[in-house]
């Protein structure tokens, strides 16, 4: 029977060094050479996403932005896409500078913001250092031009970053009782801003029914706040053994750590059962 495997970057298909293993690589190379399709899932935008795959090079699908975009990596065919409205993204940039928090913007390619702080800055100095072939934007920009960025831009993903914690944990409560908004956080200094309904289960359903497999046959790995969903949902869903407590919680199964090559260790269970 075929099975759907999703695996989350961070924490979960590489290790603590920031790199897969080869057992990792193997196994995963030899699961999809059987015919089971493989997918990662991430919170990255989609061309930072394809850093990792300077390790991993798999012809397939990545769910970007947390589940709001589901593109190919080797053709750009998109199957899913579900972005802010302009009116959503303004609502959202209201609340930042009304409680002085900063935020930046993501595209499937490029990071928009008014400062270079946080991710934005830590990106502007990682790009230079990758190879041509896997770099990509960051634009720092003004009030003016990043208006114009969301009336003409699909913005997937709204990050955004503060120190003051009792304040910006008020402000994830009040975006969320909007009820406009998806909100997840995985560090207490920031987090992410999607639309209605993207997590990163809604870019698993989209290629679960694009490739025809039924939703028992998936297995999504995942450690942090923004996996909830998708391990929820899966047929089988797995937390990793560095996982999060919430995240073990609703997990079917908890494997071994990202450093102890849990993903393969569980897989390798799984498809034995």
């Amino acid at each position: 029977m075929k099975k759907l495997i999703v695996s989350d970057i961070d924490g979960t298909l590489i290790r603590s060094d920031h790199k897969i293993s080869s057992r990792t690589k193997t196994a995963i190379e030899g699961y999809i050479e059987k015919g089971h399709p493989f997918a990662i899932a991430t919170g990255r935008m989609h061309a930072a996403g394809l850093i990792v795959t300077q390790q991993l090079d798999y012809d397939g699908y990545l769910i970007s932005c947390n589940g709001a975009v589901v593109k190919h990596l080797k053709t750009g065919e998109i199957i899913h896409a579900v972005p802010l409205s302009p009116d959503d993204i303004r609502v959202v940039l209201k609340y930042c500078r009304e409680n002085d928090v900063y935020f930046h913007l993501y595209d499937n390619d490029v990071i928009y913001a008014v400062e270079e702080k946080y991710l934005a800055k830590r990106y502007a100095e990682l790009i230079p250092t990758l190879p041509e072939a896997y770099r990509f934007e960051v634009r720092i920009m003004d009030e003016e031009a990043l208006d114009a960025v969301i009336e003409t831009t699909p913005i997937y993903k709204i990050g955004l970053n503060s120190e003051d914690l009792p304040m910006f944990e008020q402000l994830k409560a009040t975006l969320r009782s909007l009820g406009r908004f998806e909100t997840c956080q995985s560090i207490a200094t920031s987090f992410d801003v999607n639309a209605k309904g993207v997590n990163k289960a809604s870019g698993i359903e989209a290629l679960r029914a694009h490739y025809q497999i039924p939703v028992e046959d998936v297995i999504a790995f995942g450690d942090n706040e923004n996996d909830m969903d998708m391990i929820a949902y899966a047929g089988v869903g797995v937390a990793m053994g560095n996982a999060v407590e919430s995240v073990k919680a609703i997990a079917d199964r908890v494997a071994p750590t990202n450093d102890e090559d849990g993903l393969v260790v569980m897989l390798e269970a799984l498809m034995k059962d």
